[in-house]
């Protein structure tokens, strides 16, 4: 059978693949439409995005007779009135939700040959971002690996002049998610722009200037905006983002290092946005920008975490960079954070696990997500873990944390610890109750993959 992936939380859009429109209250198998291609029981779990209404699924299938590597397959589960789930039933309002992982395939009304696949997802709100990949010549190991950080895809042992990538886009637009400014094929003249608020009619490609031997790092989407990590053909690395920028989500001088006295607002934020005076106007497009980050020689972006209206980024050498929004206290100081190995971030907060496992919280604590207790103050604080184990990964969803712990004792104990957030059950305790520490989730089987959503949770056993 396949990988057992089982989910829990909010699932009015049937986006949980349960088969069923309801919220769930305990981990729950997640079941495959059966036009799904096969998936045998050694394939791998890459990646799992999953935000209001739709989820996607990145799987990684043992090669074939013929293939000399992997084959990479995208599923999707959920509504799809924006077409954020591709072209088929884009802004059909009377389309059901689909409840079950369904294939998907974004590339045909782009208007690319070739033999290219997914090796990359990430979502906003309403939104699909996928990097479709493309490979000439190469030799390579045919063993594809996982680690419950970052996944290798199977091409970490191609020629880097071998590798073509573009990255699409589908879905709403509401603000600027879109990344582009043209819905038609890009070999077409002039291409017709794309307006504000009007949802794609079918994907798109962000040009984010991708050339030949370049590679998206790592893409991950928060709740209206997008941040790229793309690295060049001598390991250079640059940044880029899209989508919403009115609270400096986009704009370098909003890093932490540039407030003041631990101020909670800087000069891009104090603007005020809809619903509170005068609306501050925005371009009709939002094409990728260039985020001018300065770090020390040597070092590189590893990490990269989105919360509603900031961004964590963690560097090699155990620093951090934050920048956007910091009306919660979510970014304040984090610039002065040393040897942290793990980020988090939920809409409003920021968790970090340091190497001598420590774990840390700052931000919002409306629904103690800061697990620190209900009445816990914005400023970052320690949170308090049980006695004989270490944290071996954080991972937030919207406004609740999910904490992978390894028992100092037992070399194969693990378990899942939870806490935050709970109002449809994505905490996997069988209640609706929140959180202000963290507990325990009993699992059984090894935990290989661990995702948050928007009120879910996800997880891999096997």
């Amino acid at each position: 059978m396949p990988p057992q992936l089982l989910a829990c939380g909010s699932n009015s859009a049937s986006h949980l693949s349960i088969n069923h429109p309801d919220d769930v209250f305990t981990l729950t198998p997640t079941v495959y439409h059966p036009s799904s291609p096969p998936i045998p029981d050694t394939s791998t779990i890459l990646d799992l995005v999953s935000t209001s209404a739709h989820s996607l699924l990145l799987m990684s299938t043992p090669s074939s007779e013929g293939d000399v590597r992997p084959r990479n397959i995208l599923l999707g589960a959920g509504t799809n009135t924006c077409g954020q789930l591709g072209p088929r039933c884009a802004l059909w309002d009377d389309i059901k939700p689909e409840a079950r992982w369904k294939p998907l395939n974004l590339l045909n009304s782009v208007g690319v040959g070739g033999d290219w696949e997914p090796v990359k997802i990430a979502s906003t709100w309403t939104n699909s971002f996928v990097v479709y990949q493309r490979i000439s010549d190469f030799t390579q190991d045919q063993s594809v690996s996982s680690s419950m950080s970052q996944v290798d895809t199977g091409y970490s042992h191609i020629k880097g002049n071998d590798v073509e990538q573009i990255v699409l886009s589908c879905g709403s637009n509401d603000f600027g998610e879109l990344g582009s400014t043209t819905n038609v094929p890009l070999t077409l003249d002039a291409p017709a722009e794309i307006p504000i608020s009007q949802a794609s009619r079918k994907p798109t490609i962000v040009e984010v200037g991708l050339r030949r031997g370049e590679k998206v790092e790592i893409i991950q989407g928060g709740q209206r905006h997008v941040i790229v990590i793309i690295s060049g053909r001598n390991g250079e690395q640059r940044v880029m983002g899209w989508g919403a920028s009115r609270k400096g989500e986009l704009d370098a001088s909003t890093l932490s290092s540039n407030l003041t006295n631990g101020s909670k607002s800087s000069a891009s934020n104090k603007a005020k946005g809809k619903g509170k005076g005068k609306a501050v106007s925005r371009s009709t497009t939002s094409p990728p920008t260039k985020i001018d980050l300065q770090i020390p020689p040597g070092e590189r972006f590893i990490d990269v975490s989105l919360g509603a209206s900031h961004t964590l980024a963690l560097l090699s050498n155990g620093t951090v960079l934050g920048w956007g929004s910091n009306l919660k206290g979510q970014i304040t100081d984090i610039h002065l954070l040393k040897d942290v190995k793990c980020i988090a971030a939920t809409w409003n907060g920021s968790y970090f696990l340091t190497k001598s496992n420590r774990l840390l919280s700052q931000g919002s604590n409306t629904h103690s997500q800061l697990l620190r207790g209900p009445d816990a103050e914005t400023v970052r604080g320690e949170v308090e873990k049980p006695d004989g184990w270490g944290v071996d990964r954080i991972v937030a969803g919207s406004e609740h944390l999910l904490v992978h712990m390894k028992s100092k004792d037992m070399e194969e104990g693990e378990e899942l610890w939870t806490g935050g957030w709970n109002e449809h059950g994505n905490l996997a305790l069988r209640d609706q109750e929140d959180r202000a520490h963290l507990t325990r989730v009993g699992i059984n089987g090894k935990i290989r993959g661990l995702w948050g959503g928007c009120a879910s949770t996800w997880i891999w056993v096997g």
